[in-house]
């Protein structure tokens, strides 16, 4: 049986906190039950932070497959930078995964040289 993925946009920018006088990252639940977001020091911080409240924000199961876009919100940064950015990146990544699979590499091998997650190999789409 398979479950219908899920998803979660969020809309990041940086914020001043007032109670400490810091700047943080904040994310905002676009279009979800729940408007409260998170906040992280570090983007790295703040991506745990989505992953960890992704389901209660949803109102689903934990076991439930949810995926999480985000959208950045950067003064500076028109959003097309990065779009485009990660759009040539996943064509770049989807025709060296093809590449890779006709020479007969297996997953674990194509992911070392591609310098990406085991698990990120087997989710590209097969054609380049």
């Amino acid at each position: 049986m398979t479950s219908t993925a899920h998803r979660l946009v969020v809309r990041v920018s940086r914020a001043r906190t007032l109670d400490t006088d810091i700047d943080v990252w904040h994310a905002s639940p676009v279009d979800a039950p729940i408007r409260s977001g998170v906040n992280g020091e570090t983007l790295s911080e703040l991506f745990e932070e989505v992953e960890a409240v992704k389901h209660f924000i949803l109102d689903l199961p934990k076991e439930t497959p949810v995926d999480v876009e985000y959208i950045f919100d950067l003064p500076g940064v028109p959003s097309e930078v990065l779009a485009s950015y990660h759009e040539q990146r996943l064509r770049l990544e989807r025709a060296a995964a093809a590449r890779l699979r006709e020479a007969g590499l297996p997953a674990e091998d194509s992911t070392a040289l591609l310098g990406l997650p085991e698990s990120q190999i087997s989710n590209l789409p097969r054609s380049a």
